[in-house]
């Protein structure tokens, strides 16, 4: 099993790359210093769940989603209520109302 800080690592550099973010914004938008992120980004430093939650959030990215080895691995009802938490009530409600009407056809398609 792959040592949990290197998973970490490689996720915290990996959604800090999409968010467009250099270690120092990363740094300044959770609040911590510029050498722990560095710390963080090689595997090279534990850190509080506080900390963690910190840079989860100025990562805008689900907290667990930060401790899968591959984005394949996150359960697809995590990636469901995912999507449905960044959207506004009317947008969940329409993609709730999408997902029901594609579940009637499903079975004459698939």
């Amino acid at each position: 099993m792959d040592d949990i800080k290197y998973i970490i690592a490689d996720n915290v550099k990996l959604y800090r790359k999409k968010e467009n973010l250099t270690q120092m914004e990363l740094a300044e938008r959770a609040e911590l210093s510029l050498e722990s992120i560095k710390r963080v980004e090689r595997g090279k430093r534990t850190m509080s769940l506080e900390n963690f939650l910190r840079i989860a959030d100025a990562l805008h990215t689900p907290l667990s989603y930060l401790l899968y080895k591959s984005n394949e691995d996150i359960p697809e009802a995590e990636q469901l209520n995912d999507i449905l938490q960044r959207r506004n009530d009317k947008q969940r409600k329409y993609l709730l109302h999408m997902l029901h009407e594609m579940e009637k056809g499903m079975d004459e398609l698939i």
